[in-house]
């Protein structure tokens, strides 16, 4: 889940730029107008931060200063500032903000802070694994694998282990169910035999996906992961 970011303002037309800024930038956005449910939104939303449009006079920011410290949310809520060019620094300071910017200001001053401070949702999803199954589709009419649109070449006993693997995958079979799922009945086939295929299936995976999605559980079995 992306990070939620709680932003405090009466102007619609800044906040529908800077959500599409935040949006483009991987968080999402939230307008609060009633400055007094700042606080109470951002705690039931698990919003990472507050930003709070900052206009001359207004007594807004030291109310949400106020309120995050009496729910003891100071550590958990990051409270940031945009400040318009009239407004009373010294207010700012008191407030004890965690960061501040004053308008106008470059975009990516506040999502190099950002990532700083919650982090980059950019990043974060670039080094998440890809779902194996949004890389890898069985045809079980056609009793073939795909993987990325291109077949991957497999015996029929491979195929017959892949599929009971990835028709519930996480579990973990015995070498014995495997035996029952792949072979023939009656067939004597040694626990030994499973580990052969088993390694051959594993290696065209591997070849084709680029990593390892086969788990081997010593003195049980066979499993395969989602990701």
């Amino acid at each position: 889940m992306t990070e939620l970011l709680v932003i405090v303002s009466r102007d619609a037309d800044y906040y529908l730029m800077l959500s599409y800024i935040l949006k483009e930038a991987g968080y999402r956005a939230m307008l609060v107008d009633v400055p007094s449910e700042a606080v109470a939104i951002a705690e039931e939303s698990e919003a990472a931060a507050i930003i709070v449009d900052c206009q001359p006079g207004s007594q807004i920011l030291a109310n949400i200063a106020s309120g995050l410290k009496e729910r003891e949310l100071t550590s958990d809520i990051t409270l940031i500032a945009l400040v318009a060019e009239k407004a009373a620094y010294l207010d700012i300071l008191k407030a004890n903000v965690d960061e501040s910017f004053t308008r106008p200001m470059p975009p990516e001053r506040l999502l190099t802070y950002l990532h700083g401070a919650i982090g980059n949702p950019l990043d974060e999803l670039a080094k998440r694994p890809v779902p194996m199954f949004d890389e890898m589709r069985l045809d079980a009419g056609a009793r073939r694998v795909l993987v990325r649109g291109a077949p991957v070449n497999l015996s029929p006993i491979e195929f017959r282990l892949l599929s009971a693997l990835m028709n519930d995958a996480g579990r973990v079979f015995s070498r014995a169910e495997l035996i029952d799922i792949a072979w023939p009945k009656r067939a004597f086939v040694k626990p030994r035999t499973v580990d052969v295929h088993i390694g051959r299936l594993r290696r065209a995976l591997k070849r084709a996906l680029g990593r390892d999605v086969i788990r081997t559980v010593p003195k049980v079995g066979y499993a395969i992961d989602v990701v």
